[in-house]
């Protein structure tokens, strides 16, 4: 039975079977219509770890070998669920430990940070910018909450953000699956959240005003959060006379380890 499945026809149902920005859709369905192109449709379903393993450290290829792995086993998991005897190749342990910042990314200085706030401030009144109150909360989530860009992208506004009389709190997704605890919000940064829900596109069945993700695109997805994150906060560094030489360095995983300036 396994072998009947057209993995391409697999692969079209997964996509189309969960909220993904349009950019993660493309990357997506680029790497693994790769690997069926590099091992052919007839034998996807019955390729090995060490299979998957060789291939994903093909060192040629543009994507991380982390990332390249979380992908396949996802599609292999969707597999799964359409025929049950197909096995996943891509076990969770297969993934290599990612602990720390990259090399490359570095941490804002203190000064830095607080130059990025007026920069998030300021961006609103930008008369170029695409959606500037998101790219504003989005910052303030990373340099407030510290979060990494999945963590933010993964941010439902029912579940995740919780309002309450006096505060806000949130519960973050964490490395591995589940969530944080929860968190308690700077006045500042859910300011700029409740902010930019004024201004929050929706599109059922992807978003509604009250549900959904919290950071959507121009038509109500989720954000993707593989380059958007990254693009979004580097566009607003560009526009800040002390932050210029940032535009092609700055990462959310180094806006996530700078000095927070919300904190005492």
């Amino acid at each position: 039975m396994a072998r009947a499945l057209d993995p391409s026809a697999i692969l079209a149902d997964w996509l189309l079977s969960n909220p993904y920005g349009d950019t993660t859709r493309e990357d997506y369905e680029r790497e693994v219509t790769d690997l069926i192109n590099a091992f052919g449709p007839a034998k996807v379903w019955d390729l090995t770890s060490d299979d998957i393993r060789t291939w994903t450290k093909t060192p040629d290829r543009p994507r991380t070998e982390a990332w390249r792995i979380s992908v396949l086993r996802g599609f292999y998991r969707h597999a799964r669920k359409i025929e049950p005897t197909i096995g996943n190749p891509v076990p969770r342990g297969l993934r290599p430990a990612v602990d720390g910042l990259p090399r490359g990314r570095p941490a804002l200085t203190r000064a830095e940070s607080t130059y990025f706030v007026a920069a998030l401030d300021a961006y609103v009144r930008h008369p170029d910018a695409l959606l500037p109150h998101r790219a504003r909360a989005l910052g303030y989530l990373v340099l407030g909450m510290g979060l990494r860009a999945h963590q933010a992208v993964a941010l439902n506004l029912d579940g995740h953000w919780i309002r309450e009389q006096h505060r806000t709190t949130l519960r973050a997704t964490l490395k591995g699956g589940g969530l944080s605890g929860p968190r308690e919000v700077p006045p500042a940064v859910a300011h700029a959240v409740e902010d930019y829900l004024l201004h929050r596109r929706t599109a059922a069945p992807y978003s509604r005003p009250d549900a959904g993700p919290l950071l959507t695109s121009g038509r109500g997805r989720r954000l993707d959060s593989y380059n958007s994150p990254r693009d979004l906060l580097r566009a607003i560094a560009s526009t800040h006379p002390q932050l210029a030489h940032l535009t092609e360095t700055l990462t959310a995983d180094g806006l996530a380890n700078s000095p927070n300036p919300f904190l005492g």
